[in-house]
């Protein structure tokens, strides 16, 4: 908006260029700058501010800070014992903790490759076709989008039911003759970390979806009757029209699959529980790092803080490295018409 001079200006060349007064005039009839309004207003924004900030300040950057500073320190039950330096993180990558870093790394980066073809690429059709058929877009819509307002708790509640061995999907698939003898999907190691990828991309099916169907409709329709008129079909209009305009959804829709990715508890503790199974199959770096901060992981149980703090450290930089890369790669190839 303009500023109170700048209106005035404006409305001084309107007046002048209409005969009403002179450039003199004009000049006589200019406002005094009203700093001091203006200092009243940048005290009260940050006044209002501040509340903000202090709930902030408490709630995530005062515990960042201290998980961060506690994983350089050994550790006795929950008390800080004697600085330790790099000793935590040497030991989350050795044996036997390597292992299960390794193997719950490799379970995330899958994840997130998994979610990407399922849940962003299965998104991005669904939305071209509803963009291509209009007619019930608002229905379909709603349908993709019901599974997301729904807590991953009770998704995975619900789909651990239904994959049981004597569920519903197990009498479906007998029923039809695809399957035969008892579904055991959850407990192969082959195949738990793929259906559980699955319900994740079920559970949030209806994100893409809405959001690269408003990206879509931003889109100006000339450009894809100029693209028809040059002979391209539905097919080459969503590779080389639709998708460089789409960038921007895109990116974000990609970082928050990275950031959700490397966080993911929720359905791996409801359906598989905190240790992963079967044989850690679907262990990722947030339950590793609950067994090793509630004592879950080992014969014994025993609580590992600094072990734990310092594979939370190495999580926290993942994701800080990984979402700025993400960023910088998809700013650049952001196409404005």
């Amino acid at each position: 908006m303009m500023s109170s001079e700048n209106r005035f200006t404006f409305f001084g060349i309107m007046l002048q260029s209409a005969g009403i007064f002179t450039p003199t005039e004009q000049r006589m009839i200019k406002p005094r700058r009203t700093t001091s309004l203006q200092r009243t207003q940048q005290r009260m924004a940050v006044l209002f501010i501040l509340p903000a900030l202090a709930v902030y300040g408490l709630f995530v950057l005062y515990p960042l800070f201290l998980s961060l500073w506690g994983s350089f320190f050994t550790w006795k039950g929950l008390r800080m014992q004697e600085f330790a330096g790099l000793a935590n993180f040497s030991r989350l990558f050795v044996f036997p903790s390597g292992a299960r870093l390794y193997g719950a790394l490799w379970h995330n980066i899958a994840w997130f490759f998994g979610i990407m073809v399922l849940q962003n690429g299965l998104g991005l059709l669904f939305a071209w076709l509803l963009f291509l058929r209009s007619r019930g877009a608002a229905f379909f819509q709603s349908v993709f989008f019901f599974p997301a307002v729904l807590s991953p708790v009770i998704v995975g509640a619900l789909w651990r039911l239904l994959l049981a061995p004597g569920g519903i999907v197990e009498w479906a698939l007998n029923g039809l003759g695809l399957h035969q003898g008892s579904l055991t999907a959850l407990g192969n190691s082959h195949t738990a970390l793929g259906m559980l990828i699955a319900v994740d991309a079920w559970n949030w099916m209806g994100l893409p979806v809405l959001i690269y169907t408003a990206g879509l409709r931003q889109i100006s329709p000339q450009v894809f009757e100029a693209a028809k008129l040059d002979g391209a079909g539905n097919a080459r209009m969503l590779y080389s029209v639709a998708l460089p305009l789409l960038m921007p959804a895109l990116g974000t829709l990609t970082t928050l699959s990275f950031i959700n990715t490397f966080n993911q508890f929720d359905i791996v503790y409801v359906m598989q529980g905190v240790q992963g199974n079967p044989s850690y199959a679907t262990d990722t770096l947030v339950t590793y790092f609950y067994r090793l901060a509630f004592g879950a992981e080992g014969a014994v149980g025993i609580t590992d803080i600094g072990l734990a703090l310092a594979l939370g450290t190495m999580l926290f930089l993942i994701l800080s490295i990984g979402t700025l890369l993400m960023l910088r790669f998809f700013d650049k190839r952001t196409v404005e018409l």
